[in-house]
């Protein structure tokens, strides 16, 4: 049973190919690993596997257990996956493309399929648009482009070019496939054994063969594999629906597991949010919050709301609700909130009952503006949010944020301490203090205590000292343990 490959119906469709995407964005974030031996490995199918390894990692292939791909890699490194990372950059890449063509299909991580139909033209032809593609990518990404009339010979040919390179799928297209591995192939990893076993190792092994002996051996993936070994590949290019999010992000003071620091950073960015132009009137679906952890993965979750919510303040109740019972349980160091879902219309009643809360704010925040009219744009007024009242060091107890939910100033520490030069006694107690350049005496020690918080992400050893000065007075000071160093604390 002979046939003719489908070319013309699907029109011409490039491949934009990321090898080792994970690999190399790791790299970004850390460019010291660029000649690690490293591999990375995800553990989300309930088994360790490696997924990805770095250029220096040779011999390694995915689907290795990590004890196989050390065996091969002497000095190896292993890296957990952080697929929420990935996965968010590739979409970006993938807004990125959708600049250059509306219709832009995103497939497994690090490939992407383009429409070119109709493009030509507007670039100058397919060369430069195909180049244009390219460029849309992050060089440090180094993309690689294939064209043809169907996705899959796209993509070989796309694995066939070199880096920011492209390649095109000749016409004999029999030829060009035949020569390439059967793991190229879209199949579960039992059908591509049982083809090695078989002595099927190429595509050309498989095009050569029988399509009903291939389904009646292998079924509809049989039949999938020879199609494709003939370049036949009907999958239509589906494109991506663009789905509005208004996105906001902070980093937290310091790496904490305060459910407390966490909630006032969500509202904060929630405030934000609502306070975009593109959300006045307008209510959101759903929101998302992705939080990186200190020395762990990421920590996600979607939240759907019932109905569409078109103010910070009932979001946040939302969410607080359920994250009292399900939030990070390692030190957050950053926080992400998304936003989509958007629409015009709210599904609830408008409260027609004055809201006294809501005008106070509204009062503050026009107040607030008029200030920063008078101070060329600076925050003037903030919001004090207690965050954690029971720790021993006193600028870790409240956070400061502006009151304007506009302004894209993060959360500050409140009495933060600064360096001071101490003259000590005998048992390491401060004698003397440089202070208004003269030497302030201590008259005596008021009291004294100390912790050692050795097991945070930033340990704080501190020793703590109430002093009266001998002109009159007091002051607190504390020694650090860790840096050697004196400060005065702040009231």
């Amino acid at each position: 049973m002979d046939r003719e490959p489908a070319g013309g119906a699907a029109g011409k469709i490039a491949c934009i190919l990321i090898t080792h995407l994970r690999a190399k964005l790791e790299i970004r974030r850390n460019p010291q690993l660029r000649d690690q031996p490293a591999v990375i490995t995800d553990r989300s199918q309930g088994r360790t596997l490696v997924i990805d390894h770095f250029p220096a990692a040779q011999g390694v292939t995915p689907g290795m257990t990590p004890e196989q791909a050390l065996s091969r890699q002497a000095g190896g490194k292993l890296m957990e996956a952080d697929e929420p990372h990935y996965r968010r950059e590739f979409h970006r890449v993938l807004e990125m493309l959708q600049g250059v063509s509306d219709r832009v299909e995103g497939a497994e991580l690090g490939t992407a399929y383009v429409g070119l139909n109709g493009l030509e033209a507007l670039y100058g032809g397919e060369a430069r648009l195909v180049n244009t593609l390219l460029n849309a990518v992050p060089q440090d990404l180094a993309p690689r482009a294939g064209v043809g009339h169907a996705k899959f010979p796209a993509y070989v040919a796309a694995r066939n070019a070199a880096p920011m390179g492209a390649a095109r799928v000749p016409s004999n297209m029999a030829a060009f496939l035949a020569p390439h591995q059967v793991e190229l192939l879209p199949l579960s990893r039992r059908v591509l054994d049982d083809l090695h076993r078989l002595g099927l190792h190429t595509l050309g092994d498989v095009a050569v063969l029988n399509i009903d002996a291939m389904t009646d051996r292998f079924g509809t993936e049989g039949r999938r594999a020879w199609e494709l070994a003939q370049g036949i590949d009907e999958t239509p290019l589906i494109p991506i629906r663009t789905e509005e999010r208004i996105v906001q992000q902070t980093a937290l003071p310091m790496a904490s597991g305060s459910l407390d620091l966490l909630l006032a950073a969500v509202d904060t960015l929630l405030r934000r949010a609502y306070a975009q132009p593109r959300m006045q009137g307008r209510y959101a679906g759903h929101a998302a919050l992705e939080c990186a952890l200190y020395r762990s993965p990421p920590w996600e979750r979607q939240f759907h709301f019932k109905q569409a919510v078109g103010d910070w303040g009932r979001a946040s109740r939302i969410l607080r609700g359920q994250m009292e019972s399900d939030h990070p349980q390692a030190p957050v160091e950053e926080a992400t909130l998304a936003l989509s879902g958007i629409t015009r219309e709210s599904g609830v009643q408008m409260n027609l009952l004055p809201n006294q809360r809501g005008d106070l704010e509204r009062r503050l925040d026009q107040a607030e503006r008029q200030l920063q009219a008078r101070t060329g744009g600076r925050p003037v007024l903030h919001r004090i949010i207690p965050v954690a009242h029971w720790h021993p060091a006193p600028e870790l107890r409240a956070m400061q944020v502006p009151l304007d939910p506009a302004n894209s100033g993060g959360m500050r520490q409140l009495s933060l301490p600064h360096l001071v030069t101490v003259r000590e006694g005998p048992e390491g107690e401060p004698l003397e203090v440089f202070q208004g350049g003269r030497w302030r005496r201590v008259a005596r020690t008021l009291d004294t205590w100390c912790f050692d918080l050795w097991w945070m992400p930033t340990p704080l050893t501190r020793t703590y000292y109430r002093v009266e000065w001998d002109m009159g007075g007091d002051e607190t000071l504390f020694r650090d343990g860790r840096e050697d160093q004196w400060y005065q604390q702040d009231p």
